[in-house]
């Protein structure tokens, strides 16, 4: 609500600064930028976890939803013909807004530090359970002050040797559940999975009857602790291993669009041009087709026929004599003279934004692999299919961290193949814009893979 009101009074003042009158269409772009705010803050999760969240994490959560205000402020501006004064009152408003922001949440930060410190507004934990994961929370408890927690004990079996990191031993869950004494506990954090449902329904009830907050941390937790997703299946809970924005009909229609007017962009703007020359300077140089066209593997495993221009002599063959997939090498004598510039410009991978029109790949995604060499990868690497899960791309998050063009061992693959997953966990149209810069700029500079 603090971030709400400080919105509205920034707004007033710098309209009052910038502009000679109030009028009907301010009220408009005002209600627009707090239902961006909304918005914005929602898809961030930015009020999802205050407690626990660094100053330095506010801040960027901060500067990313205050960038949305800017694009709404200046667009509904440019729509409502405000020219005179959009680039005046946007400046105005996004800096002010910034350092309200900034300086509010740094107050917050240190009143509520100082108070708990003070021991106020704390809140008492007790752990039903004992392991790994148990220890990691109550360290970041510990060196977290200004998170607010503090335990107050462990309920566990009770084993020789054990001294439960110096904290308070409350009895096993049976003594806990029938004891008389009246501790100030606010949550209850169960990090084991040894209980039976009956004893789950006992703590339950007992957390319901002292109006405890009862939490679970699955024990799955450390195979994945980056990776678990949460969501409803109708009325049942399912936890997901991965997270996978794109799963998402929103933000798959997002990227499509982009990949749309982004290859239409280059077809009218460049390839118009370079197209004709390329072809021309291939027929010049040898023999055969203009464009190669190779089956790959795109999403859900589906084969599409991929387009190049050939770098290769027409009698190229791509199985080697034992029956193996023949990938490019350096010094390959299949490749052409041109070929040779081509492929260590990637100019011969731009006809694959015929592929993204044709809708089997995208500007940036897992980069597509020829069929045998999938055929053979898949059962070496465990992984492996995950990168399948979304469309194939012209360029990846693997290519731009040193992994493109050949794969000579077994590590090297399993390493692009945790870039290609990372990609699929993480994305977001920012990361795909930073991977496209990052393809631009290694292509100038050379890549000493690109062969």
């Amino acid at each position: 609500m603090s971030d709400i009101i400080a919105i509205a009074c920034v707004f007033t003042f710098s309209s009052f600064i910038t502009k000679p009158e109030f009028e009907k269409s301010d009220s408009i772009l005002l209600l627009l930028l707090l239902i961006g705010w909304y918005f914005s803050t929602k898809i961030s999760s930015t009020y999802d976890d205050f407690r626990t969240e660094r100053y330095i994490g506010e801040l960027l959560l901060i500067f990313q939803n205050v960038l949305v205000q800017s694009i709404i402020a200046g667009q509904v501006l440019f729509i409502l013909n405000r020219h005179e004064y959009t680039r005046r009152f946007v400046f105005v408003y996004i800096l002010i807004l910034l350092i309200v922001l900034i300086i509010k949440n740094y107050i917050i930060k240190k009143i509520l530090l100082r108070y708990r410190q003070k021991g106020r507004n704390i809140k008492n934990v007790v752990f039903v359970g004992y392991n790994e994961i148990t220890s990691n929370l109550i360290s970041q408890i510990q060196d977290n002050p200004h998170y607010g927690f503090k335990v107050i004990g462990i309920i566990a079996k009770e084993e020789e040797g054990y001294d439960f990191g110096g904290n308070t031993y409350l009895g096993d869950l049976q003594k806990f559940l029938n004891m008389n004494e009246d501790y100030k506990i606010d949550e209850i954090i169960i990090t084991t999975e040894e209980i039976s449902n009956h004893l789950m329904q006992k703590i339950f009830v007992l957390s319901e009857k002292r109006a405890i907050r009862t939490k679970i941390v699955p024990n799955y937790i450390t195979y994945y602790p980056s990776r678990l997703q949460f969501k409803f299946f109708g009325n049942y809970p399912l936890i997901t291993f991965r997270s996978e924005p794109l799963q998402e009909y929103h933000w798959r229609l997002v990227k499509r669009v982009f990949d749309i007017v982004f290859s239409l962009f280059v077809f009218v703007f460049i390839f118009s041009w370079l197209f004709p020359i390329v072809a021309i300077l291939i027929k010049l140089d040898s023999k055969g087709p203009v464009f190669f066209r190779q089956y790959r593997w795109g999403k859900d495993n589906k084969k599409f026929k991929c387009f190049k221009f050939r770098s290769m002599k027409p009698e190229s063959n791509d199985v080697t004599e034992k029956g193996t997939f023949n990938q490019a090498q350096m010094n390959d004598p299949r490749i052409t003279k041109l070929g040779q510039f081509l492929r260590s410009s990637s100019l011969d991978e731009l006809p694959q934004f015929i592929n993204v029109l044709l809708g089997d790949m995208s500007i940036v995604g897992p980069r597509p692999h020829a069929h045998e060499h999938n055929i053979r990868t898949k059962d070496e690497v465990d992984s492996y299919l995950v990168r399948h899960w979304i469309k194939p791309g012209i360029t990846g998050w693997a290519q731009v961290n040193g992994y493109r063009g050949e794969t000579r061992t077994i590590e090297q693959m399993e390493q692009r193949v945790k870039y290609d997953i990372w990609y699929i966990e993480n994305w977001s149209l920012g990361l795909d814009f930073k991977i496209i810069f990052m393809t631009v700029y290694n292509v100038i500079k050379g890549e000493e893979m690109a062969y």
